[in-house]
């Protein structure tokens, strides 16, 4: 992997995410699960809309759980669902008999 090249490894880097906490965006597929299980603890920053809601406070607290010389990486952004007909911005919800938006923030 290119971060590998640039020395981030799984014992001295710390992920932090900042998106939607919407529960469709947690199935194991997912890019943010995924992530999490490749690079391990995660420090989560944000809230509806992906935007990260800790401020200077919480930035500084992240900044201090970092290994030593280590490294950070931030996943974050907004999220949008596709259907299973290719219908960008809906999802079907388990337990749902129609669609729903992704996000309703």
């Amino acid at each position: 992997s290119i971060l590998k090249k640039y020395g981030f490894t799984k014992q001295n880097t710390l992920m932090a995410t900042s998106l939607c906490p919407d529960e469709i965006n947690h199935d194991p597929s997912d890019l943010p699960v995924i992530m999490q299980n490749h690079w391990g603890d995660v420090f989560p920053m944000g809230g509806i809309s992906g935007a990260p809601f800790v401020g200077k406070t919480g930035f500084k607290a992240f900044s201090s759980h970092v290994p030593e010389d280590g490294n950070i990486i931030i996943l974050f952004g907004p999220h949008v669902g596709i259907s299973s007909d290719g219908e960008v911005g809906a999802c079907m919800r388990h337990g749902q008999g129609k669609m729903s938006t992704a996000c309703g923030a």
